[in-house]
């Protein structure tokens, strides 16, 4: 016999918890009701919880919107669209319309910048998740794929559209439908376009551009010169490319292959991706070549 006692269980007061094949029966515990009051916490903390994340959400998104705003107004339009994407995380149902606002400044930072695909992309987002018809929305997209058409230097197809926007009040389209008729030939219609920008405006470098272009065209070479060195001196270089892109058409009109190359050399060293300014760099690699 074991030296030490069996400790028996305290209900247990005549061991009958002892007794061979005898198993107590276990007693369940009650179930919790899932009463309506339950339903009401239940939906209540997921209120709460929703609450809270769109609370934290919004007010990043808002923080983010207005730091971009500030850069809108200060016209860095690349540093503001770096925000508004940051605006836009994360996207939440019931935010559309903060959303959208967002993406009209985006779109007109693009136009702003010369990025008018970008900018036609993010007017197809805004009536992609709007649910109601946005004034004037089709209009702007419109406008801005008249833009690239004109960068895709088709001027044609350009014209109709920049000219409407034009008759309907967006002045600043001005200079373009002057060069779309220009490079379609139209010089008087240009002519017409560019003395309305100049009633209020000096001559910038996108006039001596087109000026210049158009005296190569018409072998008015020194004319031509002269349009561009004025227009490389000009405090406004916002049409530098095609100017430095002009002076190569220039030398290489006077058969100045050796100068040409050079001028074309510097041009694609500092816009390698301009196809115009490699095919010049290609041609003019085999002429400079031979005259040396």
């Amino acid at each position: 016999m074991s030296r030490h006692r069996h400790r028996r269980n305290k209900r247990d007061q005549f061991g009958i918890y002892e007794l061979p094949g005898y198993q107590p029966m276990k007693r369940k515990k009650k179930k919790k009701k899932f009463t309506f009051l339950n339903i009401i916490k239940l939906f209540g903390g997921i209120l709460v919880l929703l609450v809270i994340i769109y609370g934290v959400s919004f007010g990043v998104k808002y923080s983010m919107r207005e730091k971009g705003l500030s850069l809108y107004e200060q016209e860095d339009y690349e540093g503001a669209v770096d925000l508004f994407v940051e605006a836009l995380k994360p996207r939440l149902p019931l935010l559309e319309d903060f959303d959208n606002d967002v993406r009209f400044y985006i779109a007109d930072c693009y136009v702003n910048t010369g990025n008018y695909g970008f900018a036609c992309c993010e007017y197809s987002q805004i009536k992609l998740w709007t649910q109601k018809e946005i004034e004037g929305l089709s209009y702007l997209q419109n406008v801005a794929y008249g833009l690239q058409l004109y960068d895709w230097q088709d001027y044609r197809e350009a014209l109709p559209i920049l000219l409407k926007a034009y008759e309907d009040g967006y002045s600043d389209l001005v200079l373009y439908v002057g060069s779309c008729y220009g490079q379609t030939g139209d010089l008087e219609n240009m002519q017409i376009y560019y003395d309305v920008f100049l009633q209020s405006h000096e001559m910038n470098s996108f006039m001596y551009a087109q000026y210049a272009a158009i005296a190569l065209d018409e072998n008015r070479l020194e004319e031509a010169l002269g349009y561009i060195e004025t227009g490389k001196q000009l405090e406004d270089q916002s049409n530098i490319r095609e100017l430095l892109f002009d002076e190569i058409v220039y030398y290489e009109k006077l058969k100045d292959y050796n100068t040409a190359y050079e001028k074309a050399k510097a041009f694609i060293e500092t816009y390698p991706n301009d196809v115009a300014g490699r095919n010049e760099y290609d041609l003019l690699y085999t002429r400079q070549s031979i005259s040396e």
